[in-house]
């Protein structure tokens, strides 16, 4: 790989990552589209590394204070933190059971594209569900469920993470910001479990200072794209992502027969 496939790729990640357009599609079909050889595994985990840390700094006070209650054992954290747990769960056990036959999805543009008109359709419901005004702390451990399932499903490129998690935790009431923060605190170990679940098939490769900067691309490139989805989320336009999937599956469809 050149520099600029490095920064193409990197940029990618890190803006896919968190807006509700699916990273792992979007590194599908453009090295097809480009010529490009698929990434290797190496360079995978990078990228999944950049991403983490750029959550992790971007929440780092909702982090911290969770932390916080923790050490003074408050129990509504300690029910948050389980929660938590509990919207982890099925995304864990589908890609530990069904790990392979997940990533063979990764070899096909065209149901990539598929799989966009399905996330294309969820952003589009936003536009009818109604904020109820649960909060992290009113949250239930059925709505916790309900949004780790549909965190599971994202595990199939051109299903977005992000998308289907915000989503869902709409769907169950959540106020918009509440809903932002629970997304990406359950991201945190859904990133770190890909970055685990890829590291024995990870060997080191030359090159190591062209990957890294790989790597410092998507975390500043995450981080910024995290502070665009919070503001759009606010303003209630998640279906604007909604448009752009729609039109990437029709030409995924198209394109790849």
């Amino acid at each position: 790989m050149n520099l600029m496939q490095v920064f193409i790729l990197a940029i990618v990640q890190g803006i896919m990552e968190f807006l509700p357009i699916s990273s792992s599609g979007h590194l599908v079909f453009i090295p097809a589209l480009m010529g490009m050889v698929q990434p290797s595994v190496f360079f995978d985990v990078l990228l999944h590394l950049g991403t983490l840390v750029a959550v992790v700094l971007f929440l780092w006070k909702d982090i911290a204070q969770i932390l916080e209650g923790l050490f003074k054992r408050k129990k509504e954290y300690w029910l948050l933190v389980l929660k938590l747990i509990v919207a982890v769960i099925p995304a864990a056990l589908v890609g530990i059971l069904l790990k392979d036959s997940i990533e063979g999805l990764f070899t096909s543009p065209k149901m990539v594209g598929y799989a966009y008109f399905g996330t294309a359709i969820l952003l589009f419901a936003t536009l009818f569900i109604k904020d109820k005004g649960k909060t992290l702390f009113t949250l239930t451990w059925v709505d916790a469920l309900i949004i780790g399932i549909f965190q599971a499903f994202a595990l199939v490129p051109g299903f977005s993470r992000s998308g289907f998690t915000l989503v869902a935790a709409l769907i169950v009431g959540m106020k918009k910001s509440d809903a932002f923060r629970f997304s990406f605190l359950i991201a945190i170990p859904a990133i770190l479990g890909a970055f685990l679940l890829k590291l024995p098939d990870m060997t080191m490769e030359s090159g190591i200072g062209l990957y890294m900067t790989g790597f410092m691309v998507a975390m500043v490139v995450g981080f910024f794209a995290l502070y665009l989805l919070k503001l759009i989320l606010k303003q209630s336009k998640l279906y604007w992502f909604g448009i752009y999937c729609f039109i990437l599956a029709l030409f995924l469809v198209i394109k790849f027969k």
